[in-house]
């Protein structure tokens, strides 16, 4: 009996360490698991901005902006090689702007991420300054025509304002969509991206 009761004591400490082990290795365990539901919780603090991009089927507007700016990039390059022909090279570079600018938007489209994110936004930014400076010109010269020809001007302007027409449907209709639609819930999350303004909605 007093064998006994002398074990006792070190029984009592190796059944306390072994539980204390056990109840350590529990708790590490539950805080990989709660770092690892933060790595993939949007929102989390930690939380990684790169989520799952939605299929074709999911969603297919992403394929849709990729193939309108591929068909919008091959129209600027036909029209300026068969239809607006200028021998003055700064023209030409200010002309090139819109397929450059609609190819950035195919690719950032495609590639996805924050940089075909930042890529889209960048280059539909680009598209509607132009459009903007075009349109500015137009005016200036529809006016000054109008003003200083007379009946001729006044045929020449209403062509500048046709001209300014066509300049909104071809130059601007699409990035400014396509922005709209990159802006949104949905858009961020084709890029696998969160929202930008989640706090903001969720507040409200």
């Amino acid at each position: 009996m007093g064998k006994k009761a002398k074990r006792a004591p070190g029984s009592t400490s190796s059944s306390s360490t072994s539980g204390s082990a056990s109840a350590s290795a529990a708790a590490s365990g539950r805080g990989a698991a709660s770092a690892s539901a933060a790595r993939s919780t949007p929102g989390a603090p930690g939380a990684v901005a790169r989520l799952r991009r939605p299929s074709l089927r999911e969603d297919p507007r992403r394929w849709i902006y990729i193939v309108a700016c591929l068909v919008f990039t091959v129209g600027y390059l036909w029209a300026y090689g068969e239809l607006l022909h200028n021998r003055f090279g700064w023209a030409r570079a200010v002309l090139y702007v819109l397929p450059v600018c609609s190819l950035g938007m195919a690719v950032g489209t495609f590639v996805g991420g924050r940089w075909g994110w930042l890529g889209v936004v960048v280059a539909g930014a680009a598209m509607l300054l132009w459009t903007v400076g075009i349109i500015i010109v137009l005016l200036v010269t529809a006016s000054f025509l109008s003003g200083v020809y007379g009946a001729f001007g006044k045929a020449a302007s209403s062509m500048a304002l046709l001209t300014i027409a066509f300049v909104i449907q071809f130059a601007a209709t699409l990035p400014a969509l396509q922005l709209k639609w990159a802006m949104t819930r949905a858009g961020r999350r084709a890029f696998g991206l969160t929202p930008l303004w989640r706090q903001q909605a969720a507040a409200s």
